[in-house]
């Protein structure tokens, strides 16, 4: 029973990209843009990084691959910057140790990384399962929650609460979903 249901989601979400794919296109409609947030999180908004810089300007007859390339240039320099912001507003709350700071540092890293690869697996399937997101969502910021609070001591323990209940690891867990993608609601 452990693993019958998130195979059996898995399997309907398989499905549900094979009914997509089979189908003819679409009449020209009006794309719908979609944002999937996190439970109890307001939408996010872009980073001051993110709306300062202007958009990529594509030269006349240039390859995808070096426009995806310099995407992922301006992706890594965003997270590096959201990563940051969460270290120094984390350190600054919890007055964290050096050995905390470089420890929490390095989760706030790899919790970037696996927010990526969740986007990424969605956008692979062109399905965004909407309770299946929000469950998922909910699992890795327990487990973010739980690896952060075990370098702590009682009283940074409590001030970590407080800024989780706040909305802390919802940063970075909304999700835009793109034209073409299928919705399960």
């Amino acid at each position: 029973m452990k693993y019958a249901i998130p195979l059996g989601a898995l399997l309907l979400v398989c499905v549900a990209a094979a009914l997509n794919l089979a189908s003819p296109p679409r009449a020209a409609s009006p794309e719908r843009r979609v944002t999937v947030v996190a439970p109890r999180e307001a939408p996010e908004v872009r980073s001051a990084a993110m709306a300062a810089a202007p958009p990529p300007v594509s030269p006349a007859g240039s390859i995808p691959e070096i426009q995806q390339s310099a995407a992922a240039v301006t992706d890594r320099k965003v997270a590096a910057a959201s990563t940051g912001k969460l270290t120094v507003l984390l350190d600054r709350e919890l007055t964290l140790t050096t050995l905390q700071r470089d420890a929490v540092e390095q989760l706030l890293k790899d919790r970037d990384l696996e927010i990526k690869a969740c986007h990424a697996a969605i956008l692979r399937s062109g399905v965004i399962d909407i309770p299946q997101y929000e469950w998922q969502a909910g699992l890795m910021k327990e487990g973010w929650y739980r690896k952060i609070d075990a370098l702590l001591d009682r009283a940074q323990h409590e001030r970590l609460l407080a800024l989780v209940q706040k909305g802390f690891f919802n940063e970075g867990l909304a999700f835009t979903v793109e034209p073409g993608m299928t919705v399960l609601d």
